[in-house]
């Protein structure tokens, strides 16, 4: 017996990582397994999809046309992944970023689970595939301890603050025990901005871009007075574009000079 699993999002969600995690664990469980990662030239902001088999048996070819299951992160991934599903597919969906009524009609059965909102108001938004990596282990019958061990492995220089390893734990058990939702949906409150963001104070005016920010955190790295940090605002990769405490900010440009996207500036207000 073997099961087809798709995992489709966007380039920066972690999508790779959360199949990667769950082929490792599967093998040391002593599970056959194949993982074919497929992805566009950037690493960010193109579509990304996950071709992952787990089986008892020999498998002999790595891809497939129809998954068994098939998660679905991001709402632009949608039309993506539309192709791999038939009568027989088991789609699962984060019902806190993503309509319901957007899926295809023909699937078997839709699972939701509103990750990002968990990852919002219980752990921290960069939890989230943490948590989808926990609830995917689950419905895969992935013994819990064998995963927790790989995600650490995995992640490796990310978890040596103990406190960080506490919390990330955490935020994975939370979603292997997570239930699905089968047909009363979560509404799907955290939706991307698309507007700029414009704020102002302090005789400074910041613009932050959400169709341009990855939420890759180089500006919150390089800010000398730690006047940024990741907001609750998703840009168009489903990830968090920062915020800027105008009070500590000093204008001093950093955010825009290392920022590869230019999605970030904040300007001195001109003097009357």
């Amino acid at each position: 017996m073997k099961l087809q699993m798709l995992l489709a999002g966007e380039g920066g969600q972690g999508i790779q990582t959360i199949a990667k995690i769950l082929s490792r664990a599967a093998a040391n469980a002593g599970k056959e397994v194949s993982y074919i990662p497929s992805f566009g030239v950037e690493q960010r902001g193109t579509p990304s999809l996950a071709f992952l088999i787990i089986g008892d048996e020999a498998i002999n070819y790595p891809r497939f046309d129809v998954a068994d299951e098939l998660v679905v992160l991001q709402q632009r991934a949608i039309s993506t992944a539309n192709k791999y599903v038939s009568l027989n597919t088991t789609m699962i969906f984060d019902s806190s970023t993503i309509n319901h009524r957007s899926l295809p009609k023909i699937a078997k059965k839709i699972l939701g689970a509103p990750v990002t909102k968990y990852a919002f108001e219980k752990f921290t938004p960069k939890s989230f595939n943490i948590i989808i990596t926990g609830k995917l282990s689950h419905q895969l019958g992935l013994d819990k301890a064998i995963v927790w061990e790989v995600v650490a492995k995995t992640l490796g220089k990310k978890l040596t603050n103990p406190e960080i390893m506490k919390a990330t734990k955490a935020a994975f058990e939370f979603g292997y025990d997570l239930t699905f939702e089968e047909e009363n949906f979560s509404e799907p409150s955290y939706l991307p901005e698309t507007s700029q963001i414009v704020m102002k104070g302090f005789g400074k005016t910041a613009y932050i871009n959400p169709k341009s920010c990855k939420g890759c955190g180089i500006c919150i790295e390089k800010c000398p007075v730690k006047a940024l940090a990741f907001g609750e605002t998703l840009g168009v990769y489903a990830t968090p574009v920062p915020d800027i405490d105008l009070e500590k900010c000093i204008a001093c440009g950093n955010c825009k000079r290392f920022c590869p996207d230019a999605a970030i500036k904040v300007d001195k207000d001109k003097k009357a």
